[in-house]
């Protein structure tokens, strides 16, 4: 009996966490997908956190390597920042997101497991109190990978889009860094880039602009991206032309843009044939159930 009583309770505070999730997005709203050079190069420069609750307080004593950046670590938390596309401006900013976050899943937590104790289910209370702890805790992170992997996803369409603009500008003489300004007017993730690219390499070495270019990568593994800015590099230090790699690379994101797309139509269908199937066998219990001498 226990053992049911701890299921259905699991069952409820994961609906209370999603639930807590959309209004959290539905408040919040939606960030655009613009990057943010911050104006700090170091942890020195970041923003002092000071506590506007007691709670704040607290949690800043308690765990002061999660929650306060004047003692935190915060070299992972700026590469998260960067592929995300600054969704937190700097990392004072993430901090203070975590502390929201972990207060709002804590108080719900708490609230969950006090209903259970009441309910004569004090089993089930601290496990569910655990669990909301628990992802309080990781909440800002996985929401910063979230919207890397979106950001991710988007890249290849937005790619093809600013290398096919790209090429045009070049086909007819402009020069690189005209026509890496005017493509990032398009927006999106890439192009994004493009403009980041373009306001570094007026003030860098190509070889640091391309790097910091690198380092705001969805993923760094992207090998498209990747091959280029390898591409730009070589035109900047050894005067190679770049118009020839950028048809090429079109036509190599053109072609994982296809597969893509086929991949999630089939996707796509087999979901409709798996929902299509489902509905027969449900229509064929509601026919056959009533003469077997069954009911619901």
């Amino acid at each position: 009996m226990n053992f049911f009583i701890f299921v259905a309770a699991l069952f409820f505070a994961v609906a209370v966490y999603e639930l807590t999730n959309l209004f959290l997005v539905l408040w919040k709203g939606r960030r655009s997908d613009i990057i943010r050079v911050p104006v700090a190069s170091n942890n020195d420069d970041i923003p002092k956190q000071r506590p506007h609750t007691a709670l704040d307080a607290i949690l800043l004593a308690v765990l002061p390597k999660r929650f306060d950046p004047n003692v935190a670590d915060a070299t992972d938390i700026m590469a998260l920042l960067r592929r995300s596309g600054y969704y937190y401006a700097n990392p004072g900013e993430f901090f203070a997101a975590a502390i929201r976050d972990f207060s709002q899943y804590l108080l719900i937590g708490a609230g969950l497991a006090v209903a259970l104790v009441i309910l004569d289910m004090p089993i089930a209370a601290i496990p569910i109190l655990a669990i909301y702890i628990v992802l309080g805790l990781r909440r800002p992170y996985t929401r910063l990978k979230k919207i890397a992997r979106k950001r991710e996803d988007a890249m290849k369409n937005n790619m093809l889009l600013g290398l096919s603009v790209l090429e045009s500008l070049l086909s007819v003489s402009t020069g690189a860094q005209e026509a890496f300004t005017r493509t990032a007017q398009i927006g999106g993730p890439f192009c994004n880039l493009l403009a980041l690219l373009s306001a570094q390499i007026t003030k860098l070495p190509p070889e640091d602009a391309v790097a910091v270019v690198k380092a705001h990568l969805p993923n760094p593994r992207d090998v498209e991206a990747n091959l280029f800015l390898n591409d730009v590099l070589a035109y900047f230090k050894e005067s190679r032309r770049i118009l020839s790699g950028v048809k090429a690379l079109r036509h190599s994101v053109h072609r994982l843009v296809l597969d893509a797309t086929e991949e999630r139509a089939a996707l796509v269908r087999q979901r409709a044939n798996l929902f299509g199937i489902f509905a027969i066998v449900g229509l064929l219990f509601a026919l056959i159930l009533p003469y077997m001498g069954l009911s619901f």
